[in-house]
C-alpha cells in the first residue's frame, strides 16, 4: 500500500507517493539506500563547514558515536 510523505525543505512542501517494497529483502535494501544517502548528506555538509579539518573529524567522530549509542539503545 503507498504512503504519502511530506518532505520540508527551505521551500514549500513536496508530497511524494512512496510504494514500500513487500519482500524482506526489498526492505533491506531500501533501508541500506535510505542509510546511504543520510550518510553521504551528512558528510557533505561536514565537508562544507568552515573550519578546520581537525574540528570536522572531531564532528563526524561524535555523529558515529551518536549513532552507534542510538542502535545499542534500540537493541
Amino acid at each position: 500500500m503507498p504512503k504519502e510523505v511530506t518532505v520540508i525543505r527551505s521551500m514549500a512542501p513536496i508530497n511524494l507517493i512512496v510504494y514500500y517494497p513487500k519482500t524482506e529483502e526489498g526492505q533491506l535494501e531500501l533501508a541500506k539506500r535510505v542509510s546511504d544517502v543520510h550518510a553521504t548528506a551528512v558528510t557533505q555538509r561536514i565537508k562544507s563547514l568552515n573550519c578546520p579539518t581537525s574540528q570536522k573529524l572531531e564532528l563526524l567522530d561524535a555523529v558515529i558515536e551518536t549513532v552507534k549509542e542510538r542502535s545499542r539503545e534500540q537493541t
